[in-house]
């Protein structure tokens, strides 16, 4: 059975001791979507893949600037590729990150013409993005971009909790005790509970994240009586 938001807010009542006049369906819910949100950034910025990825492809356009709107419902961009001559899979190249204030001895402008094709690059606006160079020929599906979902808030108590939040739901608790307990202007409690969810974090992040374990293998060893 598949455990859903309210078990996390019983527990964050437990935590924070007070009952559903204190953390109810209403303020346990928006508690909820908020540590949701907050813990899937923390696993997300400690290189945890706590987000389910989508890939979507953007027209690659001639026009200049060539710049472009990242995807409504992304959340946090994985990488981006790009292919300027087809859709064949192979020539599909990483587009590396470049900040157009802080260019040495060239200017973006320049980057647009001079730019190798062998060697893409983008800026990130905020909501949009540019490549570089400016393509000379248009490409239906130029652009590929991966990048982790924003994540589906509960629109109810009973709503299940995904993967990785299952790990350990209790970690969602503490932080929205924690966050309760800031609505009260309680910082120490707040504190307490901050701490428990970090440490929950770090113990989720081993689990996510281990290092490749081969099982032993017996080995017999090839020894004759040549050898004594």
């Amino acid at each position: 059975m598949a455990t859903s938001v309210l078990s996390a807010i019983t527990y964050a009542q437990q935590l924070a001791q007070t009952d559903s006049n204190g953390i109810g369906s209403v303020l346990g819910l928006a508690l909820y979507n908020d540590a949701l949100q907050a813990m899937t950034r923390d696993l997300v910025n400690r290189a945890i893949d706590a987000a389910q990825t989508q890939e979507s492809y953007t027209n690659l356009t001639t026009s200049s600037p060539n710049t472009y709107a990242w995807p409504s419902d992304m959340f946090m961009l994985k990488t981006i590729e790009v292919n300027f001559s087809d859709t064949q899979e192979q020539n599909y190249l990483q587009a590396m990150p470049v900040d157009v204030a802080n260019i040495q001895n060239k200017s973006f402008s320049w980057l647009r013409v001079n730019q190798p094709t062998t060697e893409p690059l983008f800026d990130n606006r905020g909501d949009t993005f540019e490549i570089f160079p400016t393509p000379q020929i248009s490409n239906s599906q130029g652009i590929r971009i991966f990048y982790f979902l924003t994540p589906t808030e509960a629109p109810d108590v009973g709503t299940a909790i995904n993967y990785p939040q299952t790990l350990d739901y209790r970690a969602l608790s503490a932080k929205m005790a924690a966050m309760y307990y800031k609505t009260q202007n309680d910082i120490d409690m707040a504190k307490v509970y901050e701490d428990e969810y970090l440490a929950r974090i770090g113990k989720i992040i081993n689990i996510l994240a281990p290092s490749s374990q081969q099982p032993i293998t017996p080995t017999p060893l090839a020894i004759t009586g040549w050898q004594f």
